[in-house]
């Protein structure tokens, strides 16, 4: 254990939902900074509510009937709204 190991951390977050009582279980929570974080198997995302918000949006507006529908999904959540590299398949 490093010396950084031997203080504790103080835990700013003020949690708003819990699945289980359990510690591991999927909880919300809110950052001292205002951000949304959610945690799933212990692997956390935090981001501003809008991001959130944005994030949703594009999930729920997929046509899940598309050809190549992951590949496309993938581009635009990531802001790549030119899709030539489709236009040949």
């Amino acid at each position: 254990m490093s010396k950084k190991d031997e203080k504790p951390c103080v835990n700013t977050d003020t949690e708003l939902w819990r699945k289980n009582k359990d510690y591991y279980s999927p909880s919300i929570h809110v950052t001292q900074f205002g951000d949304i974080g959610i945690n799933v198997g212990g692997y956390v995302l935090v981001a501003p509510i809008e991001k959130w918000h944005d994030a949703g949006n594009k999930i729920f507006t997929v046509d899940l009937n598309l050809k190549k529908w992951k590949k496309k999904f993938a581009f635009w959540l990531l802001g790549w709204n030119n899709y030539e590299i489709f236009r040949n398949e």
